[in-house]
């Protein structure tokens, strides 16, 4: 199963556990019904601002997306459990170098999950900008509910929110409201590592 194949698959199952039609979904996302079928089976890789509109028309953290097991579409299901290499008890997980969960987006960004979901809404991850990469493809800003806390492990990204623009280099962080429009771009000829953290209000966690 691929990465695309393996995330489609969570997609498709996190919205057939929620009694939604595939029609339903791409309405709330804003896509077309034939564009969602083909990010479910794997054969087109979603953007950035799609898949943060999908996991907020399901009710659901990112990470609720990692940990959720993929519906089989002429595959076996990967169990969520499999990149967690051992929960020590109830509230402490590990996750190995190399082993988290992996979503490479249409514009080359990859995501790789560090943590499991916790119930707490936070999102815990390594991101990797290519040389050319952006969180929208198209190059439009995006924006969504939460907060992110960036660190840039090495590389240069440049980072526009609202009429801001900012470079990140190696050792600086960064921390921005996600509602307000925002758009990530890697202009150098080396890639980005970052730590990322999203933080964002659980859906039953009230005003």
């Amino acid at each position: 199963m691929s990465e695309a194949e393996d995330l489609g698959g969570r997609i498709r199952a996190a919205r057939q556990a929620r009694g939604m039609s595939l029609r339903a979904l791409a309405k709330k996302v804003g896509v077309s019904a034939s564009m969602l079928s083909l990010v479910e089976t794997g054969r087109s890789r979603s953007s950035v601002s799609t898949l943060y509109a999908i996991v907020e028309a399901l009710d659901m953290s990112m990470v609720d997306l990692f940990d959720t097991p993929p519906s089989p579409n002429g595959s076996a299901p990967v169990p969520a459990a499999a990149t967690i290499e051992a929960r020590l008890d109830s509230e402490v997980a590990i996750v190995r170098r190399d082993q988290g969960r992996r979503i490479e987006m249409d514009s080359g960004v990859v995501w790789e999950q560090l943590g499991p979901a916790t119930g707490s809404g936070t999102e815990f991850l390594r991101v990797t900008y290519p040389p050319g990469a952006k969180s929208s493809v198209s190059g439009r800003f995006q924006r969504h509910t939460g907060h992110e806390h960036a660190y840039i492990m090495d590389g240069e990204l440049t980072c526009q929110v609202g009429f801001q623009e900012v470079v990140l280099g190696t050792g600086d962080s960064m921390v921005f409201d996600s509602s307000r429009p925002h758009l990530l771009e890697n202009r150098s000829d080396q890639d980005v590592h970052a730590i990322w953290f999203i933080v964002r209000p659980r859906p039953d966690s009230g005003p």
